[in-house]
């Protein structure tokens, strides 16, 4: 009797073992991206910086919003599971105030513009497109026609410029305003050797331009990704991952990424940071002064909203603070470089176009 006692105690004890890890397995998430080929998202991304900085002992504060919405199609999905999307510029709008006053523009009405550098710029890539290549852990591996969008780009920034030309001549003449548009058309396509050169001189500008190159389309994009743990997780569970700050020059951080909460829609996701480049100062070799050090010290921490199914971000919101200092090299007008002190908080905001 008191073996067979035993024996019941010992296969009760079993099965709840046996059911609790079940359930255990049954909590956890196996977090990727599980994208379709013909799947459509579309998202704005919402940037505010606050930034403090002194230079030459005079402070300047700038107050900056910009607003990108982007349309994201899954082109395909390769045997490895990479996914192929494209991105399409939708809208952009920003607007700047600091100490030269303020700049303002909105893709929607670009003829408001107020002393905005990139007007035509920004309204010629409105409904261009690009591909980003991503993993389903949430790396982007490539970025496929930005060539081609940047020329696209280009050739419509120029027929803007010829349009502007020829409103401003028809105002100013009662005749002849057509021949001599095309005159001073011609004249500026020779500036540059031709017409084909002038579009190749627009494109290496948007090339090579920190506002508007490659690296800046990368920062973008990577505002609707996140790394995705390598095993599945659990409420509570965290996983190690790299974060790209948001500032001028791509600087990236250890960050730790944990599980808050999920529901049969979403899933939440914390991220959060320390940053600390003190000892190992980031390099930027194209900054507005030329090759320059950042020291700062912060954080940067957030919360992000996944699409259980397809992994897609659905919303996210993040703060970066930090403070620190700015060491620019040496040039001929102050060969001892500046050292500029800089606070600076941001806030990034991604949430779905309705």
């Amino acid at each position: 009797m008191r073996q067979k006692q035993a024996m019941a105690i010992l296969i009760s004890v079993l099965l709840s073992a046996s059911l609790g890890s079940a359930r255990a397995a049954e909590d956890k998430l196996d977090l990727k991206l599980r994208l379709k080929p013909r799947q459509k998202y579309s998202l704005r991304i919402i940037r505010e910086d606050k930034i403090s900085q002194t230079i030459m002992g005079l402070r300047q504060d700038i107050h900056s919003t910009k607003t990108t919405g982007l349309g994201f199609e899954v082109e395909q999905v390769d045997a490895n599971s990479i996914a192929s999307i494209k991105v399409t510029y939708l809208t952009f709008k920003e607007k700047t105030t600091g100490v030269v006053g303020q700049m303002e523009y909105d893709s929607t009405a670009p003829d408001k513009a107020v002393d905005y550098p990139f007007a035509r710029t920004y309204s010629a890539m409105m409904g261009q497109n690009f591909v980003m290549k991503v993993t389903p852990g949430g790396k982007i591996v490539e970025l496929k026609g930005i060539d081609e969008m940047f020329l696209r780009t280009a050739g419509k920034t120029i027929e803007s410029e010829d349009e502007s030309i020829r409103k401003k001549l028809r105002e100013r003449m009662s005749e002849g305003a057509e021949e001599k548009a095309k005159e001073t058309i011609e004249r500026l396509n020779q500036r540059y050797g031709s017409r084909d050169k002038r579009e190749q001189a627009v494109k290496e500008m948007m090339k090579k331009s920190p506002a508007l190159g490659e690296e800046k389309i990368r920062e973008m994009v990577g505002n609707v990704m996140m790394p995705f743990p390598d095993r599945p997780v659990g409420t509570g569970d965290s996983w190690p991952g790299r974060t790209t700050l948001p500032w001028g020059a791509a600087v990236e951080i250890d960050s730790t990424y944990t599980l808050k909460q999920k529901n049969a829609a979403v899933t939440v996701v914390d991220v959060s940071s320390k940053i600390d480049l003190d000892d190992e100062p980031a390099s930027m070799k194209k900054g507005p002064f030329g090759p320059t050090k950042i020291r700062m010290t912060g954080s940067y921490q957030g919360s992000f909203q996944i699409d259980r199914n397809s992994g897609w971000m659905v919303r996210k919101k993040t703060t970066m603070q930090c403070s620190g200092e700015v060491k620019t090299a040496g040039n001929k007008q102050k060969p001892e470089g500046m050292t500029m002190p800089v606070s600076i908080e941001s806030v990034t905001i991604v949430e779905p176009i309705e």
